[in-house]
């Protein structure tokens, strides 16, 4: 029988640990080397990735399909769920005060969401391309860099385009 994997996140005050044969996600207390709870989560075959806030973990869980999966936000202190968003998640960052992700819907169509933290629910949407390399978030824009070359500066409040005031301009 093959060893089970377990993949350790260590996060500011828990580390998270997720045992992919069980798919169950364990939470420990660092200062008082506790376990708080442990979480089945259902159809998960990997976790590529955890942020956090003060509340909650937001995490990428992916299934056995390397293209689908859900994005998950769990109660630091309960390991009750908040919310999911169903769909694949490539990438995801908290920027100030918002949550972006990438996902990919069942076209593999690639989107930059900004998530409403509290619920989950989408403030907005914008396409990016799959050659998308890099990302740079300031507060007044969003610049994304294709592989390609093509640059895209997108404004934070709506995802809409905004015009480079400067070629060369970074955030």
């Amino acid at each position: 029988m093959a060893n089970a994997v377990k993949k350790t996140f260590e996060m500011s005050s828990h580390d998270l640990c997720f045992d992919e044969d069980k798919a169950t996600l364990l939470c420990r207390e660092k200062a008082k080397n506790k376990n708080l709870w442990i979480k089945k989560l259902e159809g998960v075959a990997d976790i590529e990735g955890v942020l956090e806030d003060a509340e909650r973990f937001y995490i990428i869980c992916s299934q056995d399909d390397e293209n689908s999966g859900y994005y998950l936000a769990i109660d630091k202190s309960s390991g009750s769920t908040h919310w999911y968003i169903p769909g694949k998640a490539y990438f995801h960052v908290l920027h100030g005060q918002s949550l972006y992700a990438i996902f990919a819907d069942a076209n593999i169509e690639f989107f930059l969401l900004k998530i409403d933290r509290s619920n989950g629910s989408k403030c907005w949407h914008h396409r990016v391309g799959s050659d998308l390399c890099e990302y740079l978030f300031g507060s007044e824009r969003i610049l994304l860099i294709y592989e390609s070359g093509k640059t895209e500066a997108i404004s934070p409040l709506t995802g809409s385009p905004i015009r480079a005031q400067r070629r060369n301009e970074r955030c």
